[in-house]
């Protein structure tokens, strides 16, 4: 059992039972004939190769509630994705993928480009942004849930608690996020997240002060989960960043589009399990690569409120950075020891100097080029600039799945 304490600006709902899932997705099933479900699952082709797509499709195939599944397909050739295709055939809800990788859909994209839209380069952040596009352009849905494809333990009580929040009538919510302990083989893992950014966000918080936007991050328990959900009207006016800051700007985004009493985060599952990412030292891939990222993002949102970061700034910050982040280690150290879990002391300390030294690489990045890489434009001004997109992209994707 978890605990029941709300404690910060955002509210809290905990696993603090485990009730019926046929109680909880019945009541969903009511509820989504006014309050519409899309569910989008950004993929690569070689997540159907493993052990986790098979067991959502098996999932998701007997869930009552979803309208509809988008499923944004990356690196798949024609054969692939039709291969893709015939796994979701006889679906109860209706199901369309969108193959990133088709001539017609890299063809949308230099249309985009030449109408003055930076498209960016292929990832998850694309695929979900222009997924996004067609789900809003099909304007019969009134949440869009989305989870990544590599989750080797998907229970389909995850997408049930991930939305309950915004479908149910008595809660007002627009945006939901999910949380949940990374454990594998009897140990911890999720190390970008507990020995990177929660001790950078709590070393910016002791150089700068309190500052509304740092709380607000310091809230959320998973800050790089990649489960949330939100209603159709924050995703028209969603800005969709195209690489790992992913998790982050959207936290950012929808900070500054509703009130903190309109988000929540939701306990998903008791564990949470997928693919780990290597260190890469010195490389821009593996964790390194995603440190990147996500500290321009952060950088770039901070100095967005008039924050002013010199040279001095940051070499205090990583000072201090190092110093909250060896007190994580001896945290998660107890943390460990308590439940009876593996502790590599030496791999803890190795990601700390890893990301560290990620941290100095990422500043000299922000500094040459503080706007970073630009954020994916929101649908509305999409449709603003060209009235008639939506009905193509409708077409476009429909004529696909045929």
């Amino acid at each position: 059992m978890s605990d029941f304490i709300q404690n910060s600006e955002i509210t809290t709902l905990q696993l603090l039972r485990n009730r019926p899932l046929m109680e909880i997705e019945a009541e969903l099933e009511t509820f989504s004939y006014d309050r519409k479900i899309t569910l989008l699952l950004p993929s690569l082709y070689s997540e159907f190769e493993g052990p986790a797509m098979p067991k959502i499709i098996s999932h998701l195939s007997t869930i009552p509630y979803i309208h509809r599944i988008v499923l944004s397909l990356d690196r798949a050739d024609r054969k692939q994705f039709e291969s893709v295709k015939k796994q979701f055939e006889g679906f109860p809800c209706d199901v369309k993928i969108i193959w990133q990788d088709s001539p017609e859909i890299v063809e949308t994209y230099r249309y985009l480009e030449s109408q003055g839209f930076n498209i960016a380069c292929q990832g998850k952040g694309r695929g979900v942004w222009f997924s996004i596009g067609y789900i809003l352009s099909k304007r019969d849905s009134k949440v869009i849930a989305l989870h990544d494809c590599d989750i080797v333990n998907y229970d389909r009580r995850l997408l049930a608690r991930l939305i309950y929040p915004l479908v149910h009538p008595s809660l007002a919510y627009d945006f939901s996020k999910g949380y949940y302990a990374r454990i594998s083989n009897g140990e911890l893992y999720g190390r970008v997240n507990r020995l990177y950014v929660m001790p950078l966000l709590m070393a910016l918080s002791k150089i700068f002060g309190k500052l509304p936007f740092l709380e607000y991050l310091q809230s959320f328990r998973y800050t790089l989960s990649g489960e949330f959900a939100m209603s159709t009207d924050m995703a028209l006016k969603l800005r969709i960043a195209p690489d790992w800051g992913l998790e982050i700007a959207t936290l950012g985004e929808i900070h500054s589009l509703t009130t903190p009493i309109r988000i929540c985060q939701v306990e998903l599952m008791d564990n949470y399990e997928h693919k780990h990412q290597d260190l890469s030292p010195g490389k821009d891939k593996g964790l390194n690569k995603m440190v990147h990222d996500i500290t321009c993002t952060l950088f770039r949102i901070l100095s967005q409120d008039g924050l002013i970061f010199t040279p001095a700034v940051f070499r205090t910050l990583r000072v201090t950075y190092i110093n909250f982040a060896r007190l994580a280690i001896e945290r998660y150290h107890a943390l460990a020891q308590i439940n009876g879990l593996r502790f590599n002391r030496h791999g803890e300390i190795s990601a700390v100097e890893n990301f560290s030294a990620a941290m100095s690489e990422s500043v000299e990045k922000f500094m040459k080029n503080p706007l970073g890489t630009p954020l994916l434009a929101a649908w509305q001004r999409v449709i603003a600039a060209d009235p008639d997109f939506n009905n193509r992209l409708i077409e476009l994707i429909d004529g696909m799945n045929e």
